[in-house]
């Protein structure tokens, strides 16, 4: 060692042994005209020397003369050999040291859950083995026996205060180099040593010394391995290759490292502007090493990580910035420095769901629509352009798929049309948009817009039955005996031109209205209730209840706009269309009975319900609530009809939402092929097959809606002032004075505590006491009369 240090001295220094190494003081400037590297081999040589107890001098050596390294090798051999072997003699010390065992006043190191390790001072025992601990913050500790990793020898009667003196000398008196230094004086005889030998080796006798030498083999592993835990602990120095490879792959993870806090920097820099000047999404995909880790935090904060690799360094950055590791605390991160929107919908990033339509699914549509291919069902197309066609749906909608339509028979009987759109005119099974149309299995309605099957411009276009313009349908004709039973029916491919575009609210006034001149929807609407009786009749269970309808606008902004309304189901005209698409569905299932067409079937196994018990229940809300105990389990068949207990029919087809449903499209393929005198273009296997995954998306995309809904119906009621009263509805008690109640004004369910007795459908007085929408939390209370009026 002395050869490689006369080498880095470059010149002729006299190393004279010191009294006591622990009295040497750490050289500073001025400290010979040297480098750093030199004064620091110096400072080294000077530690080790009063070891060899003798007088080295040490010349400049040239490296190739071979004879003079040689010469003061065979000089230096005998004393390190000898400083090896009186190393051995410390070893008694230190077993006994490490028999010492707890108890108060003793200074030790342990390591709390965290993994962070800590000093302090034994209290007092807590039971056999559980010891009472005080750091030098003066907060307690309970440490159990394998949380200690070190007891300092000779300290007892050690005072909390002066931990943080103590920490301060040891961290002066630590340095790394030293440790190198000893290694290779013990790694060619492989001796083993324990801690107080090595504190004796490199600084010399005393407590302070012996935890110094436990923190450099704590925080520098390179050079020795731990051999035996102990007490005491045994570490034997490790070989040269295995050194070597550890500084290799110490300086790949420094390098890593170097990453991580370049990263950081960025991170701390984003967080520090104000929302409107952080740095775009695009900024974080701008280099390699910037794209790498914003993913690996977005997957860590999505719970998708897939690869090892993008966890640890989702972890490394969150520790590295002192944050949790947690999925909501990147997210929360993410959110800060402008990667994700305040508002992140966290279901549709976890979700598979495309969000966009490829280039080429989009020249697809534009050229379908501007070059259709040929009409297949165009020798029995039917002509039905002079009926009046009423399209009803809300007022947002684009994709419009059903059309009605009623006259009178000379008999007295009404004959209904339900039209629906033929999307199956413009796309051929198998063609690119019906495979993306079987990917994507439905279209998807959030507050925030719409995820469509079908590209908007087509859908919403030459698909749809637009007012005014002659578009292709298929046209399900039904006639009804005078109790509201379905006498006949039939279908046929046809062409319409519908007459009014109407919004639920428009076709309810005009309903109220009573005109002369719409007397087509208004016998719709008898032959509706006429219907809807008629399935009460056959067991038919109403479970509706009134639902937020919300639309938010610019969602990527931190305080977007939210409009919230009430849906009313059982508004005149949504139990008008309500009951027109259920008697299309069972017409088709009948249909397809008739025509031994494989078909998806919907099914649901009738349960009896105590009339007597649902009777004592108030109607509306809380009834309907009541008697969603009592529905059977839904079911599928592909060969043939099945009974449908909750609707009260025989058999049942979703057929009328081709353009957002490929169920629904699925079984246009099938009926339009039997009316062109064909085969079924799918067997009962493959519509079942087909089926399997579309059913899987489509509750995918149902749970999808839901929570989205439910974030922003939660965000509307955050931002309202506190204090602000709502009228509520007890639809059914969880716990004694802990109801669920549907707030009337916004058709929110939420948990409730109440003040007083209330009975189930009880309308009371409540206020938000906490919400929090990401974890779609709430709790309101109820409020006194008094308040309640002061308030509203």
């Amino acid at each position: 060692m002395y050869v490689r240090l006369a080498s880095r001295l470059g010149t002729v220094a006299m190393v004279a042994a010191a009294p006591a190494a622990a009295t040497m003081p750490r050289p500073s400037p001025p400290f010979f005209s040297v480098s750093n590297s030199m004064r620091r081999s110096l400072y080294v040589a000077s530690r080790i020397a009063p070891y060899l107890r003798t007088t080295l001098s040490i010349s400049l050596v040239n490296p190739a003369q071979d004879t003079s390294r040689q010469s003061l090798r065979s000089l230096y051999l005998p004393q390190r050999l000898r400083v090896v072997e009186r190393l051995t003699t410390c070893q008694a010390a230190e077993s006994k040291q490490a028999e010492v065992a707890l108890r108060k006043g003793v200074l030790f190191e342990f390591t709390k859950e965290s993994g962070k390790s800590l000093l302090a001072v034994v209290q007092k025992a807590e039971g056999k083995k559980t010891w009472i601990a005080m750091d030098q913050f003066g907060n307690l500790h309970s440490v159990k026996p394998q949380q200690v990793t070190y007891v300092v020898p000779s300290e007892e009667d050690f005072r909390p205060a002066d931990i943080a003196s103590f920490i301060e000398k040891s961290e002066n008196l630590e340095d790394a180099s030293l440790l190198e230094f000893a290694w290779e004086e013990l790694q060619e005889s492989n001796k083993d040593l324990n801690i107080a030998e090595l504190a004796k080796m490199l600084y010399g006798d005393g407590a302070l010394q012996c935890y110094t030498a436990h923190r450099l083999l704590a925080s520098q592993q390179v050079f020795f391995r731990c051999k035996q835990k102990g007490p005491p602990r045994v570490y034997e120095p490790r070989t040269s290759s295995q050194v070597n490879d550890l500084q290799q792959r110490q300086m790949v993870e420094e390098a890593a490292r170097q990453e991580v806090l370049s990263y950081v920097r960025e991170v701390r820099l984003a967080c520090e502007q104000p929302l409107d000047a952080k740095p775009p999404p695009s900024f974080w995909e701008s280099n390699e090493k910037l794209h790498m880790f914003t993913e690996s935090l977005k997957s860590y904060a999505l719970e998708l990580c897939r690869q090892p690799l993008q966890k640890k360094g989702a972890e490394e950055v969150l520790e590295t910035l002192g944050l949790s590791k947690k999925p909501g605390v990147a997210v929360d991160l993410l959110i800060k420095i402008g990667v994700f929107p305040v508002h992140v919908n966290l279901e549709l990033l976890r979700s598979d769901i495309p969000v966009q339509f490829s280039t080429n699914i989009l020249l697809s549509a534009d050229q379908i629509q501007q070059s259709p291919c040929p009409d297949a069902n165009q020798q029995d197309r039917v002509d039905l352009t002079h009926l009046k066609v009423y399209t009803i749906d809300s007022d947002d909608a684009e994709e419009i798929d059903d059309g009605l339509s009623a006259v009178r028979l000379p008999d007295g009987r009404t004959k209904v049309w339900i039209h629906v759109a033929d999307p199956t005119r413009w796309v051929p099974s198998a063609h690119p948009l019906d495979k993306e149309a079987k990917r994507r299995s439905t279209s998807i309605y959030l507050p925030t817009g719409t995820i469509p099957m079908f590209p908007m411009d087509l859908a919403g276009g030459s698909m749809s039955l637009r007012q005014g313009y002659d578009c292709c349908a298929v046209s399900v004709s039904v006639i009804f005996h005078l109790d509201g039973s379905l006498a006949e029916s039939e279908v046929v491919c046809s062409t319409i031109r519908p007459t009014y575009r109407l919004s639920y609210d428009n076709a309810t006034e005009l309903l109220s209205m009573n005109l002369k001149e719409e007397g087509d929807l208004h016998m719709l609407a008898e032959v509706a209730n006429l219907r809807r009786e008629w399935r009460k009749g056959q067991g038919a269970i109403d479970v509706s209840i009134p639902e937020p309808c919300i639309k938010v606008t610019n969602p990527h902004l931190p305080v977007p706009s939210i409009d919230l309304s009430v849906t009313n189901l059982s508004s005149p005209a949504v139990l008008l269309v309500t009951e027109m698409m259920i008697v299309c569905g069972e017409a088709i299932a009948t249909f397809g009975e008739r025509n031994l067409v494989s078909l998806p079937y919907r099914g649901q196994t009738p349960r009896e319900v105590p009339m007597e018990e649902v009777q004592t229940i108030p109607e509306g809300p809380c009834r309907a609530i009541a008697l969603r105990r009592f529905l059977g389990r839904a079911g599928m068949s592909f060969m043939k009809p099945m009974s449908h207990g909750g609707l009260g029919i025989p058999g049942y087809v979703q057929f009328t939402s081709p353009i957002r449903r490929y169920g629904d499209l699925l079984a246009h393929y099938q009926v339009k092929a039997v009316l062109r005198g064909e085969k079924p273009l799918f067997s009962s296997a493959d519509v079942e097959s087909v089926m399997a995954v579309v059913n899987l998306q489509t509750r995918e995309a149902r749970k999808l809606q839901t929570s989205s809904t439910r974030y922003w119906a939660l965000e509307y009621l955050r931002r309202q002032p506190r204090g602000t009263c709502y009228h509520a509805l007890i639809l059914r008690f969880l716990k004694e004075r802990e109801p669920l109640v549907l707030v009337i004004e916004l058709g929110i369910q939420a948990n409730a505590v109440i003040m007083t007795r209330a009975e189930l459908g009880s309308e009371i007085t409540v206020m938000v006491d906490f919400v929090q929408p990401r974890k779609d939390v709430i709790i309101m209370r109820e409020v006194l009369p008094a308040y309640a009026l002061s308030a509203l």
